[in-house]
């Protein structure tokens, strides 16, 4: 399996450079070189064996952003990038596009690989401290059952169960204190939103660990075992993720966001993870040391992405935040188009929300790998849409000026270069690799949808139109699944 990964690592380095290499022009060549020197950059910071949280470093995305427009306009005055300031422009925007998506797309690939060699490694914890098990809920009466079930289902004997009904106008509460007998807790509060919800928990919490589980999620029977096993492997940690499975995979929509799921945590989440620096603990799975989280002052209610907020103050701390690929959640995700606008509109504004309250990162070096790190390839990944449609309507200029063989065969790359992403997370965990299958949903239709989204929702936090939290529409009625691992 290993060889396996290797192999798709590889590929997709080698399909990035026949991309440069087929268009072969003097601009696109330093984007291939800025956004694979970044990613050497990124190596040598691991192998110096040292946490990214400890000094001041240089950000590696300058490779990607300022050195390839530097050297464009220095190809310009050198007679190399057109004859005019409008195409001179043009293509200095282009070659530090084309850069930073080299380096978006390759830079996860040898952390990814590396820190599952780590996690492959970690030994099991020794001791067995009191969890606090957090779930808010508001108006899920149709799904909480079966979440109550598999959390009295876990092996891990020293929790306690919290369910918190944020004021819900349905039988949620009543659902729920239904299971008091077999020790599951029920408090009551006026409806305030999932951030005051979970801050109401933590007044009820007595455990070290505090796990929260969204109403709709369903965990296996050893996925506290693991969480805690991740947190106790090493001091530093102050939160860890866990691995978030979909749970409604019965659609194509639905399993395009599987395999987006698949990719985000077995390649992107790890890289990070892999220096102590993952970017959001999902609210749906994720555990934190209750001190840490008391010490910033809880959750707050400023953002419509409570997660990812708690998460970049714990950051902030200096303190480790990692991730646990074998502790598993399954959770419900959006079946249609609509549902899917709301939720990831939410993200994306409550993300940029988030940036825009910590902006002070970008300019202190003191945050290690939040100022040099993780903030710029979140800014990045923001904007990256706004490029996206920029390059797809030069495509088709292109086409229409009488290259579209040269477009065709660029368009045919990305698809093998999605392929082999695709690969090469569901093989990191063993995952079925049949859903590589909706590979090209990520170039085609599926991207487009959410650059859009994204687009959105960078308009919704500018002008502070998106205040509230949306809570998605369940299914329901789903069997439960099997938690036996």
């Amino acid at each position: 399996m290993r060889q396996l990964t290797y192999l798709y690592g590889a590929l997709i380095v080698v399909t990035l450079s026949l991309v440069c290499l087929l268009i072969g022009t003097v601009d696109i060549l330093i984007a291939m070189v800025c956004g694979f020197g970044a990613n050497l950059y990124v190596v040598i910071l691991y192998r110096q064996k040292k946490t990214m949280f400890v000094g001041s470093r240089f950000a590696p995305l300058m490779l990607v952003a300022v050195m390839p427009a530097v050297a464009s306009i220095a190809m310009f005055f050198l007679g190399y990038l057109g004859s005019n300031w409008v195409e001179a422009t043009y293509r200095t925007a282009t070659t530090t596009g084309f850069s930073i998506a080299v380096f978006i797309t390759s830079y996860p690939i040898i952390p990814a690989i590396k820190f599952k060699a780590k996690e492959d490694n970690r030994l099991d914890y020794k001791t067995s401290p009191l969890v606090s098990v957090l779930v808010p809920a508001y108006n899920e009466q149709g799904v909480i059952s079966r979440t109550i079930t598999s959390l009295l289902s876990l092996k891990y004997e020293r929790k306690e169960i919290i369910i918190i009904d944020d004021g819900s106008s349905d039988l949620t509460r009543f659902v729920a204190q239904g299971y008091a007998k077999q020790g599951v807790r029920v408090v009551t509060k006026p409806n305030g939103g999932k951030a005051s919800a979970l801050n109401y928990g933590l007044l009820f919490a007595k455990g070290d660990i505090v796990i929260t589980i969204d109403a709709d999620s369903m965990v296996t029977r050893d996925a506290v075992d693991r969480i805690v096993q991740a947190m106790e492997s090493d001091p530093n940690n102050v939160a860890v993720a866990g691995n978030i499975k979909v749970l409604n995979s019965n659609s194509i929509l639905t399993r395009i966001q599987e395999l987006e799921y698949s990719m985000a945590i077995n390649t992107i989440r790890r890289a990070f993870a892999l220096f102590g620096a993952v970017m959001v603990i999902p609210g749906a799975f994720g555990a934190f040391k209750k001190k840490a989280v008391m010490e910033v002052g809880g959750y707050d209610t400023d953002t419509v992405t409570e997660d990812f907020d708690i998460t970049i103050k714990l950051l902030k701390t200096r303190g480790a935040v990692s991730s646990s690929s074998t502790a598993y959640a399954y959770t419900e995700v959006p079946s249609s188009w609509k549902s899917l606008y709301k939720q990831r509109v939410r993200w994306g504004t409550g993300t940029f929300q988030t940036l825009l309250k910590h902006k002070d990162i970008f300019t202190n070096n003191r945050y290690g790998a939040l100022h040099s790190f993780v903030f710029p390839i979140m800014l990045f990944s923001l904007f990256n849409p706004l490029a996206s449609f920029i390059a797809m309507g030069a495509g088709i200029m292109l086409s229409l000026a009488g290259g579209f063989l040269l477009f065709a065969r660029m368009m045919f790359m990305f698809l093998l270069i999605q392929l082999f992403v695709s690969l090469l997370a569901l093989t990191i965990d063993n995952e079925d690799r049949g859903l590589a299958v909706y590979s090209p949903f990520f170039v085609f239709i599926y991207k487009q949808f959410i650059d859009f989204v994204t687009l959105v929702s960078i308009i919704k936090a500018l002008t502070g139109k998106e205040k509230k939290w949306h809570k998605l529409e369940r299914a329901g009625g789903l069997d439960a699944i099997s938690v036996g691992r």
